[in-house]
């Protein structure tokens, strides 16, 4: 399955990540809660080329899918069509051992 890497940005900044471009073309998705980064959770979702639009196969779906700490595309595509909620990637992260919460007193 081929998506869209706008539709990708977009949807993945609805849901908590921040689209940071880092050195000349390269572009990381990194998840922030409240305005920090609570993890190190982050994917290449982009880079290395010139056009405006760019749909993305699915080596590079799958990897950014895997790297999100996804179980399976389906979930990740659930998680950008919006079934699966941004606090349901926290809990998924919490129990993978991805991301800790401090309770704030």
């Amino acid at each position: 399955m081929s998506l869209d890497l706008r539709y990708i940005h977009n949807r993945l900044t609805k849901k908590g990540f921040k689209i940071e471009k880092e050195g000349k073309s390269d572009i990381y998705c990194r998840f922030y809660i409240n305005g920090e980064i609570m993890t190190q959770v982050r994917s290449k979702a982009g880079g290395h080329s010139r056009k405006k639009y760019k749909t993305l196969g699915n080596p590079i779906v799958n990897r950014i899918y895997k790297t999100l700490h996804f179980d399976n595309k389906k979930q990740f595509i659930d998680f950008l069509e919006c079934p699966f909620s941004q606090e349901n990637y926290q809990e998924m992260l919490i129990i993978k051992g991805q991301l800790h919460v401090n309770p704030r007193d």
